[in-house]
């Protein structure tokens, strides 16, 4: 029984500092340079622990990368799934990825600095279930004619790579912009064939979605007044 004890004390001792190197490694992100990516050292001088302590939890800061990758893929996807679903309009359905993607971009600067300075795109791509789950989004749309594009793999890499461009941009601004994000988000449903006043209702009644929900949104900061 003590035994047990010590082995769950233990475990619970390693998970958090594997969450703190994860935490740092974020963190790290944020304060790079444009193009670089963080290094072990950037990473354990930000949590405050020594290169030995980095390496009984992680080979390399590459595995770090990979873990912060897949978990933000899945719960990018699952907030996506859950705020687009009661949507009735295919092209707000759609809307709701960049404009949330976007959104959090801006309002938890470090989330954005990870996704501007990695391939984004292949963690979504990681698990094809999930992904699917855009791709049946555009798939829905253009079923049921919001939408008109022939190739759905053009329109999710329309869609995630300029969430990821945009993503780059709001990094270096630095600041929230709904505007820019609402009038970028316009422009990816208007390649997807939406004509000019349906995108635009579609991203309000999206942004509506994303504040409605906003409780539920735990990165979710009130824009200024504009």
């Amino acid at each position: 029984m003590e035994g047990d004890h010590r082995a769950r004390v233990a475990g619970q001792k390693r998970e958090r500092m594997r969450e703190r190197l994860i935490d740092a490694t974020m963190a790290a992100y944020l304060g790079c340079e444009a193009g670089r990516h963080p290094v072990v050292d950037d990473v354990i001088r930000l949590a405050g622990v020594s290169r030995g302590s980095f390496y009984k939890h992680f080979d390399a800061i590459d595995e770090v990368f990979a873990v912060i990758g897949r978990r933000m893929a899945q719960e990018m996807l699952a907030s996506y799934g859950r705020l687009a679903a009661p949507l009735p309009d295919g092209a707000a359905r759609v809307a709701i990825g960049p404009l949330m993607a976007l959104a959090r971009a801006a309002m938890e600067p470090r989330h954005g600095a990870f996704i501007a300075r990695v391939d984004f795109v292949d963690y979504l791509a990681s698990d094809e279930p999930r992904t699917h789950l855009v791709a049946l989004s555009l798939h829905s749309g253009r079923e049921g004619g919001a939408l008109r594009f022939d190739s759905i793999d053009a329109a999710v890499d329309l869609l995630i790579g300029t969430s990821v461009e945009g993503a780059r941009r709001i990094l270096r601004t630095r600041r929230l912009d709904t505007a820019y994000i609402r009038e970028l988000t316009a422009m990816v449903l208007q390649g997807l064939g939406v004509a000019p006043a349906q995108a635009a209702q579609a991203v309000a009644q999206a942004w509506q979605r994303l504040e409605d929900e906003a409780a539920t949104l735990h990165w979710w900061q009130p824009p200024p007044a504009v």
